[in-house]
């Protein structure tokens, strides 16, 4: 099979312009409420995490949420992937855990948990 078979049988098309300004605006967007929901801190975190919600920044709607949970998912995956392709122990590249209760989260963790829980708070309104 060439390449032009395989794009007959994908119809796909080239990544354009209007495709990388449709990425970076969803990108921008995603950071944006990460930014909003997570803080800047371990200790904002760890507030998130004790709530019995996370507190919902005002303009996102469930969708956003889901998009964050995804390219979050994906960090989360990515870092650890990364450390093992290194032979490293997590330890080397991540913060210190966040620890809530008894339990404990490396800060990616923490964000998706974040996260999965304001989706299913917006879910039960």
């Amino acid at each position: 099979m060439d390449e032009e078979e395989f794009d007959a049988i994908m119809k796909s098309r080239p990544f354009g312009t209007e495709d990388a300004m449709r990425w970076e605006a969803q990108f921008r967007g995603d950071m944006m409420l990460g930014s909003a929901l997570w803080g800047r801190t371990s200790d904002d975190l760890r507030r998130q995490l004790l709530a019995p919600h996370p507190e919902i920044p005002p303009g996102f709607g469930l969708a956003d949420f889901r998009n964050l949970l995804q390219w979050t998912a994906l960090m989360t995956a990515d870092v650890l992937a990364a450390q093992r392709l290194r032979g490293l122990s997590p330890a080397v590249f991540s913060a210190p855990t966040i620890f809530v209760r008894t339990q404990g989260f490396t800060v990616w963790e923490a964000r998706c948990e974040i996260v999965r829980r304001a989706i299913d708070y917006l879910e039960k309104r």
